[in-house]
């Protein structure tokens, strides 16, 4: 089974349900200015957006550990994943000078998160998600850097990613496009980037790129070594009543993403359904939106193959 490389990007959210409760963050914080002059925020009310940002887009879904999740070390990374691309690691992100990122300013924290880009100029690997983290506000990444700025140094040496057959993408400087929170489908637009939504789901052609007009139809293909065997398929979640989600009601979209239960009662596969920890704590707003979003969005028919992964089996 030919596999697309940057699919392996969605992998990081698999443990998205094992994250620490440390950092669980409160529903939805927002930073809000009033009157003319732009007063610096609250520290405390900009650490708590950051790590809402932080849940909803899986960021310490897999930097945390090299046997898997480790809630008591989040951010020292590790991770080993075998792929057709090569192994990747994920880096040790705690605040740790010598091994993490402690020594990092600020811009290069940010940097690194938005354009994948190392302070030494060098390019990240597209399996960190950050064409999509290019979308973030300002503000927003000032509180998830805020927000990393937490985590406890530990000191873990990762073996550095060398050699893979994935993209190194370079990205534009940010946009600092808003984030119109008073409407529900631009705000939508703006949460399903931020959680990735388009990471996976949409469908590839005979050169394993994108289809443009098929944007979030599914069908691409990839495994999950670490927790079973078989291929799982990025579901259609286009509003097309057949083959995708057009038959699912706002509210039954936003259960689904809070508990990974479809409306006919049976659970999404993982990796989506290993969110459910991080992705029930967000605010029913900001699912609601996101729910809008998915439902304007252009019908697309396309039937994507019955997945064959099997949880926990052997030979994965």
């Amino acid at each position: 089974m030919t596999r697309i490389t940057v699919v392996v990007g969605v992998l990081l959210l698999s443990f998205a349900a094992c994250s620490s409760k440390e950092h669980e963050p409160a529903p939805a914080p927002k930073l809000v200015e009033t009157g003319h002059a732009h007063p610096a925020p609250d520290p405390a009310r900009l650490v708590e957006r950051g790590a809402y940002i932080a849940k909803a887009g899986g960021c310490l879904v897999c930097h945390s550990g090299s046997n898997g999740p480790d809630p008591a070390q989040p951010g020292v990374g590790g991770l080993e994943m075998p792929d057709v691309a090569g192994t990747w690691r994920t880096p040790n992100i705690t605040q740790d000078k010598k091994t993490g990122i402690g020594s990092w300013t600020d811009d290069q924290i940010a940097r690194a998160i938005r354009q994948g880009v190392r302070p030494d100029g060098s390019q990240l690997y597209a399996i960190m998600p950050y064409p999509d983290f290019n979308r973030l506000t300002d503000d927003d990444t000032k509180a998830l850097v805020a927000f990393l700025r937490t985590l406890k140094p530990i000191e873990h040496a990762v073996e550095p990613n060398k050699d893979l057959q994935f993209p190194k993408l370079a990205m534009p400087t940010p946009a600092n496009a808003p984030d119109v929170a008073s409407d529900p489908v631009k705000h939508g637009e703006y949460m399903a980037t931020v959680m990735l939504c388009d990471h996976c789901h949409w469908t590839p052609d005979d050169k394993m790129q994108p289809q443009r007009d098929k944007m979030f139809a599914g069908g691409l293909a990839f495994t999950l070594p670490m927790f079973g065997a078989g291929t799982l398929y990025a579901a259609n979640i286009t509003p097309d009543p057949e083959t995708g989600i057009g038959t699912w009601t706002e509210d039954q979209i936003v259960t689904a993403l809070k508990t990974m239960t479809r409306p006919n009662g049976k659970l999404i596969n993982p990796p989506m359904m290993l969110l459910q920890d991080g992705w029930s704590h967000l605010d029913d707003a900001d699912l609601h939106a996101v729910a809008a979003y998915l439902r304007q969005l252009p019908p697309v028919k396309h039937k994507v193959a019955d997945s064959t992964f099997k949880l926990g089996a052997k030979g994965g």
